[in-house]
């Protein structure tokens, strides 16, 4: 057992005093003991039961605490609690009512599992606590779930990195089902959740589908018809919905398909946004939000609360008219204009700051993926205008200096995947899969796939497997060591999907058709 520890996280000095003279002479007064004022502190909480994705998402851990009672000397909130299951997630501050909000989260090295424990607040005067401020100390116990998040839309999140904390052994590794509708033309990319895997298809009469698949068997649990529409997304699910972009012609009322995640029935509001002949990646949730850009002459970014039923959208000085989907994070949006990385205020739409890109090049009007939110105060975008398989450099700006801090010295055409150090991504033909220095950008060991293989689709990262795709095969390589040789492959490659249960699903194509019409599903465990 791990022992507890204590972190001081707050100090703040309140000073007060008197003093004066009416002359003559008097005996001076012994220097009292001093006693601590009392504190009295209560907790919003005493008691809390919640589960954690492995990368975040979920219902954040924490309390806040209110404290009646002053004192005109020193007080530091200090916190006991085991630091080898949590930290804490952003500063504790004394607000202006004098309550302090308290929120952790796992710490990175956490393996998957339940943990219960306690956590103890009191005030201090001073930093080791030889003083404690009496009624000031309370108990938070916990019981805590950390789990394989859902795959809610591109690359997995909202901020798209392809990666997945857990461990899975390539020995277990068996093929669970495969899912060819037979009216279908094509299927579209994948999220997964509730033990649901979601897929929108295009049908033989022009129609299109979304179905919801059970990730263990493949059964169809629920279809809901779209109806005849010119462009439509693959799904991403949030907040108890599954949302498809679509449009029918041009206009400023296409509308995002919202539908219950579990029963597939419609659920309002739609969302509604301008577009001119466009085409789109997933939307992206996250919390009670949504958020996409496209716009009648692209380069408009949407934000969407479907709490409080309203919406922004906000008009960027970009050369990017469709495809693309936004990075977010709980303050901020992130779009890749062609021009700039941008970065809006989530909640506002206002416009944060201006990333320039220096090695754009203005080539036609789509884009094709997303910003990718590293690990190091770093945001990631291929530069320039591209499909699916244009071969393009992969730029990274600090979000600190608002400055690009390196580009990639060769191109790549691979949705990347990021975690622990390291970008993985792919030169398409020949194919080859690099693994970059996330600080520096430098290849650090890189794959070939047998000769005639073309790299395509996206990339997973787990915690010692990196997953890719090629026209032929999938194949998972080993992250550590010195040979990197696949220790599993499977005929067949697509895009992939990495769901809560352990599910690694692939959009395949018949011989006789280029667009994926299929999927197969694998067991990872």
């Amino acid at each position: 057992m791990t022992a507890k520890k204590t972190a001081t996280v707050l100090v703040a000095l309140m000073v007060g005093g008197c003093g004066g003279s009416d002359g003559g002479t008097v005996s001076p007064a012994p220097t009292p003991t001093p006693t601590a004022a009392t504190l009295a502190v209560n907790l919003s909480a005493t008691s809390q039961t919640t589960a954690i994705g492995d990368d975040g998402s979920g219902t954040p851990l924490g309390f806040t605490a209110t404290v009646s009672g002053t004192t005109a000397d020193t007080v530091i909130a200090d916190l006991q609690y085991d630091h080898a299951r949590l930290m804490l997630d952003g500063d504790v501050v004394r607000a202006s009512d004098g309550s302090y909000s308290v929120r952790f989260k796992p710490v990175s090295t956490l393996a998957l599992g339940s943990y219960s424990g306690t956590v103890t607040f009191r005030l201090c005067r001073d930093t080791a606590c030889g003083t404690i401020y009496p009624g000031s100390t309370q108990s938070f116990t916990y019981n805590l779930t950390l789990q394989v998040a859902d795959w809610t839309t591109y690359q997995r999140n909202a901020a798209h990195t392809g990666y997945v904390h857990a461990t899975f052994d390539p020995a277990v590794f068996a093929k669970a089902w495969d899912w060819a509708p037979a009216t279908s033309t094509r299927v579209s990319g994948i999220a997964a959740a509730n033990g649901l895997a979601y897929v929108t298809t295009q049908e033989r009469d022009g129609t299109a589908v979304l179905h919801a698949l059970a990730t263990g068997t493949g059964e169809q649990r629920w279809a809901y018809a779209i109806g005849a529409t010119t462009y439509f997304s693959p799904p991403a699910v949030g907040n108890g919905r599954v949302f498809v972009t679509t449009m029918t012609t041009s206009s400023d009322q296409n509308p995002i398909l919202s539908v219950d995640a579990l029963t597939g029935e419609f659920k309002p509001p739609r969302a509604l946004f301008s577009a001119q002949w466009s085409t789109f990646l997933q939307p992206t949730p996250y919390k009670d939000g949504l958020y996409m850009s496209a716009g009648y002459y692209g380069s408009v970014v949407y934000g969407f609360d479907y709490t409080a039923s309203n919406g922004w959208g906000t008009q960027v000085n970009g050369s990017i008219w469709d495809g693309e989907t936004p990075a977010v994070d709980e303050d901020t949006v992130y779009y890749y204009s062609g021009n700039a990385l941008e970065m809006i205020d989530r909640k506002t739409g206002t416009s944060k700051a201006s990333l320039t890109d220096p090695f754009f090049q203005n080539s036609f009007y789509s884009y094709y993926g997303a910003p990718i939110l590293g690990t190091m105060g770093n945001v990631m975008a291929y530069s320039s205008q591209r499909s699916a398989s244009t071969p393009s450099i992969l730029v990274n700006w600090s979000t600190a200096t608002k400055a690009y801090v390196w580009r990639s010295a060769a191109t790549y055409s691979t949705a990347p995947a990021v975690g622990n150090g390291l970008v993985y991504l792919s030169h398409a033909d020949p194919g080859e899969l690099d693994a970059l220095d996330e600080a520096t950008g430098k290849v650090l060991w890189g794959w070939a796939p047998p000769l005639g293989e073309r790299m395509i689709g996206n990339t997973i990262l787990t915690n010692t497997l990196v997953f890719v795709s090629t026209d032929k095969a999938i194949y998972a390589i080993p992250t550590q060591g010195s040979t990197h040789t696949p220790v599993w492959s499977a005929a067949g490659g697509g895009e992939m999907a990495l769901t809560g249960d352990g599910t690694l699903i692939v959009t395949g194509q018949t011989p006789d058709y280029g667009y994926p019409r299929a999927l197969t599903a694998y067991r990872l465990r």
